[in-house]
């Protein structure tokens, strides 16, 4: 990775801040189902399964578009990708507002909202990349806590705004905060592995012997080459990583990880009001887990620069305490208490391995295909949060 002066300092810090507050705006985004899934049964009563396929769709789309939006963060840059993000979701949840049906909603919610927030989510996690080095692991755990804190709040803020303003009320104020990361990805100072190459441009400028309408051509001319070549590059790296045999065996895991992850936020309050919990307390479930969560994304942030540990390992131990936890859930849900205990544990074992997401995809690949090897993991690990929620009703019966 070259180096640049604003590595792991000075301007660093202000992109970590502003990648933290776009990734919040995203998580309340992308963690909103679970209550979304509620007022959709109770205002249009089509059935759980069918219900299930607007998270489930939101989760896979998020993820199938993973090589669409990394690719698009290649070519144009995490600013204009993150603003884009803003854009598409407040258009996908204003088109949900009108919406008159379950599908109606599965189409502007879960895919257009969805890519909104992808967008959103890639741009925010490369730009980090970007600008920090030795900190990377810190760095990706003080950011991805963002995560956790938009789990934190995304469930008892839909639930608030349920009770207050109805579904569609609910569809129209999420849509205003997405867009709000429209302001984030403006202090997304381009860093040097996005600017464009225009020496040779500038070099000439002095020549008297050429106008400006001439250079001006040049320039967007070079732009253009440089697009073409990004895009083309994109294209060969993602080739590259399917036959990279270490690399597919970390998506296998992240796609076996998603499957049951998305099950857990898009029933886990469902399932607790069918035990007997109010749908506030339903709701506050996800307050748990994402309190644990901040706190584990952190440490395994700190743990992660720790070379006595290593993200592999710590990432690998934390995913199977994860899975374990699933396999306990219907034990640990027959009293409110038991809920919370479950929540908080599981904020813990599943939030810490998200923190080392990035930090292992550079070791595996390189800072260079970041984006890419972001956008692959992404796309083969849809597949489990895809089929993850209506697999879990098909079981119930």
């Amino acid at each position: 990775m070259a180096l640049h002066k604003n590595t792991d300092r000075g301007y660093a810090w202000v992109v970590l801040v502003s990648s933290w507050l776009q990734l919040v705006i995203c998580s309340i985004v992308y963690y909103s189902p679970a209550v979304v899934t509620i007022g959709l049964l109770e205002t249009m009563k089509e059935g759980v399964f069918k219900t299930s396929w607007v998270g489930s769709t939101l989760y896979g789309t998020y993820m199938f578009t993973a090589p669409l939006t990394s690719c698009f963060t290649n070519v144009l840059g995490c600013r204009i990708a993150g603003i884009v993000g803003g854009l598409l979701t407040l258009v996908g949840m204003m088109a949900a507002f009108f919406a008159k049906s379950v599908n109606g909603v599965i189409v502007s919610y879960g895919l257009f909202a969805a890519i909104g927030s992808a967008l959103m989510d890639v741009s925010s996690a490369v730009i980090i990349c970007h600008y920090f080095d030795k900190y990377l692991p810190l760095a990706s755990g003080l950011q991805m806590s963002g995560g956790g804190a938009g789990l934190l709040m995304g469930a008892p803020i839909a639930r608030a705004l349920l009770d207050t303003f109805g579904l569609s009320g609910t569809f129209l104020v999420l849509g205003g905060i997405g867009a709000n990361a429209c302001v984030c990805s403006m202090l997304f100072r381009p860093s040097p592995h996005e600017q464009h190459t225009g020496t040779k441009s500038k070099e000439t400028s002095g020549d008297v012997t050429r106008n400006l309408v001439d250079q001006e051509v040049d320039v967007q001319s070079e732009v253009r080459i440089s697009y073409v070549q990004r895009l083309r590059s994109t294209v060969r790296d993602t080739w590259s990583l399917v036959f990279n045999l270490s690399f597919m065996l970390y998506v296998l895991s992240y796609t076996f990880w998603g499957f049951g992850e998305s099950i857990i936020y898009v029933h886990l309050t469902n399932f607790a009001e069918s035990k007997g919990t109010s749908p506030q307390n339903s709701a506050m479930l996800f307050t748990a887990i994402g309190i644990t969560s901040i706190i584990a994304r952190v440490l395994a942030g700190f743990a992660g620069t720790d070379p006595a540990i290593g993200v592999f390992m710590l990432h690998t131990g934390m995913v199977g305490v994860a899975g374990v936890l699933l396999m306990l859930c219907p034990l640990l849900s027959s009293s409110l208490t038991r809920q919370f205990v479950f929540s908080s544990l599981y904020g813990i074992f599943s939030g810490g391995p998200i923190a080392l997401v990035k930090p292992i995809i550079v070791d595996l690949v390189g800072i260079k295909q970041l984006a890419t090897g972001y956008g692959v993991v992404n796309f083969i690990g849809g597949l489990g949060l895809l089929l993850g929620p209506p697999f879990a009703v098909i079981l119930h019966g």
